[in-house]
């Protein structure tokens, strides 16, 4: 569904402002049984593609081995009567063997549905038996008697397909393998295969899958098509291995391309450098939780980066980059010994790293869930985590001899906690954050009273700088594989990021109206919803998809495109009313285009608390085309005053 909002603050009325998927039963697998007897759930198995839920009882069970893009329900019945329940009422069933009124028997029975399309699903019995089902009443199909083995569920989206569907029936994938070739920049999902394996499986594949798949015929690509709950139409593959390889990785490190700024701006840089340097670090950094505070390292760290490698941004003054290092060092250090306001708990069921307040008072902490936007239980922890690992990466950068087996273990706890690349590690979860499938990271985390939308992700950026983070990390301990490894998942990320986050004019995997919207807002697994956690304002909505602005945010995800695009049609008329701080986020990702423009602007903007205004000159001063623009405009003025001289 598709939902308008009305006009609100200085959002303008918004025709889609949401996509929702409501809670409908199009077809419901259970037993006769079950009708009195109350099953218990089981998971029996899981990895990073899949799970099997057990569903048992007195009489019986029933297994669902449920996986990412699965083409059919598979149900394996175990002395169970099955029954089918649907919300529409049934028009029609065929079986493919034997009917009569309201009785059917076969191995395949289509069933039409009253819904607005009328949809069509197929039921395959696989047993060694045919099943006969009644229909009871327009909402019930139930089976003449128990039944042992698999039933297969599938929506059939066009006649065409059906072919398709009855050809690789009876197989099913159980789960999955990741594999990552580093040097290639690819990445496999092997399929894990359950019931007739002489067949491939047939899954259905995500817009941006479709898009990077290799070509090297081990996928054969069908006429299926169906709607995603929120990522745009998916399409059917045959193959057990899918094999995906991304071209557009990225080369930015510490600096910009040109980490040198214009010449005419290094003074006013430095200046500024010098008031950013002289702030008060105990209160920039050392804050009520690790996010705010680490806004705070990450924003200071950077300066003592432009001043310690004055050779790259040409920004000299040898006092002052001791003192910067200096005093981020003094800074960090309750970070890594653990004595920051709200320090860090191992936990052992979880395999996490999390921070205390949130915890239940008999743990220590102050029974608040939402205490630290909910890292106790394992919400934004990339985000959280990000700005610390940058920190940590530039002093270990700048000083490699400081505390240096102490940072390297805090650091990559910090960073395996969210991304832990082996599946037998004893103390982190695999890939905690980062959903291979998805191809982006979530960051909900465990919802203590469910999460009927599913998990969800809010603000591009933040992701992106826990993995610069990590490649930063990679390059300072000389990890070439952990750099790697960053930059295949930020290359699968910005491919998913404007498939499904950000949306150029043209997207196809949402409706023409919500693409007018520019950004998604609040990404869930279930819904899309242009709007903020903190508040429905334009600056919210788009600038949470503006910071940190890093090197890898400005000149790798942020393309000039987009940011015109979303500049021209939802900001240009809005950023210049902006009085608060969230003017120096929007004004900085303006200089991403215009930053002869945007420089001055950024003089006397507000700053963002994890922004500083030295760092915001310094990456408008280094845009490429800031030269030129400042140099048209000279020229301008001198031909103008040459030619007011001669008419003299």
């Amino acid at each position: 569904v598709v939902g308008s909002y009305s006009s609100m603050n200085n959002v303008p009325e918004t025709p889609a402002g949401y996509i929702v998927n409501g809670v409908v039963v199009d077809f419901r697998v259970t037993s006769v049984e079950w009708k009195d007897q109350r099953p218990e759930p089981l998971i029996t198995n899981w990895d990073l593609f899949g799970t099997n839920i057990r569903l048992q009882s007195k009489s019986g069970s029933i297994d669902f081995p449920v996986a990412r893009g699965m083409s059919y329900v598979t149900a394996l019945y175990n002395d169970l009567t099955p029954q089918f329940f649907t919300q529409h009422a049934i028009l029609q069933v065929n079986s493919d063997m034997f009917q009569s009124n309201d009785t059917y028997t076969g191995r395949k029975f289509k069933l039409s549905f009253n819904d607005n399309p009328t949809s069509t699903f197929i039921i395959y019995a696989l047993g060694k038996e045919p099943l006969t089902l009644q229909k009871i009443g327009n909402n019930n199909l139930v089976a003449a008697s128990k039944y042992n083995g698999p039933i297969q569920v599938t929506k059939l989206p066009s006649k065409e397909s059906e072919i398709v569907l009855d050809f690789n029936r009876g197989t099913w994938a159980t789960g999955g393998d990741i594999k990552l070739d580093l040097n290639r920049n690819s990445y496999t999902i092997e399929w894990k295969q359950g019931g007739n394996r002489s067949k491939n499986l047939l899954m259905y594949a995500y817009p941006h899958h479709m898009k990077s798949f290799i070509r090297d015929g081990s996928l054969k690509k069908t006429n299926l098509k169906l709607q995603s709950s929120t990522k745009g139409t998916m399409q059917a593959v045959v193959g057990n291995v899918w094999t995906l390889i991304e071209k557009n990785v990225s080369s930015i490190d510490w600096f910009p391309s040109n980490p040198t700024p214009e010449a005419s701006t290094r003074n006013e840089i430095m200046e500024n450098l010098v008031s950013d340097v002289r702030l008060n670090y105990t209160e920039e950094t050392l804050k009520g939780d690790n996010y705010f505070s680490g806004k705070g390292l990450q924003k200071l760290a950077i300066l003592s980066l432009l001043l310690n490698k004055p050779n790259q941004t040409a920004l000299k003054n040898q006092e002052l980059a001791e003192e910067s290092l200096n005093k981020i060092k003094a800074a960090f250090l309750p970070y890594l010994e653990n004595r920051q306001m709200d320090p860090f708990r191992y936990d052992a069921l979880y395999k996490g790293i999390v921070s205390l307040n949130g915890l239940p008072t008999e743990l220590g902490g102050t029974g608040n869930r939402d205490a630290a936007f909910g890292h106790s239980y394992y919400n934004d922890h990339h985000y959280h985590q990000g700005y610390l690992i940058v920190t940590a990466a530039i002093i270990h950068y700048l000083d490699p001899a400081w505390n240096t087996n102490q940072i390297r273990k805090w650091t990559e706890a910090l960073i395996q906690d969210v991304n832990c690349q082996a599946n037998d590690n004893a103390d982190f979860a695999q890939f905690r954050n980062w959903d291979w499938f998805a191809g982006h990271s979530w960051a909900g985390g465990i919802k203590v009273n469910g999460a009927l939308d599913g998990r969800d992700q809010e603000s591009v950026p933040e992701s992106v700088n826990f993995y610069w983070g990590v490649k930063l990390w990679g390059l300072a301990t000389k990890n070439t594989d952990l750099v790697k490894l960053a930059n295949l998942q930020l290359a699968v990320m910005k491919r998913a990021t404007y498939e499904y986050f950000w949306m150029l004019d043209g997207n196809e995997n949402r409706p023409p109206a919500m693409v007018k919207n520019k950004v998604a807002g609040i990404f869930f697994e279930q819904k899309i919803d242009y709007t903020t956690y903190f508040g429905r304002f334009i600056e919210y909505i788009h600038g949470i998809q503006q910071l940190p602005m890093t090197p890898m945010l400005a000149e790798y995800m942020r393309t000039p495109r987009f940011v015109t695009e979303e500049w021209e049609q939802k900001l240009k008329d809005v950023a210049f009313t902006v009085d608060n701080p969230w003017s120096g986020v929007l004004y900085l990702n303006y200089a991403m285009i215009n930053p002869a423009d945007a420089y001055p602007l950024l003089r006397t903007a507000q700053m963002d608390d994890g922004q500083t205004r030295s760092y915001s000159l310094y990456l408008a001063a280094t845009r490429p085309s800031f030269f030129r623009r400042s140099f048209s405009r000279f020229l301008k003025e001198k031909m103008k005053n040459m030619l007011s001289s001669s008419v003299r």
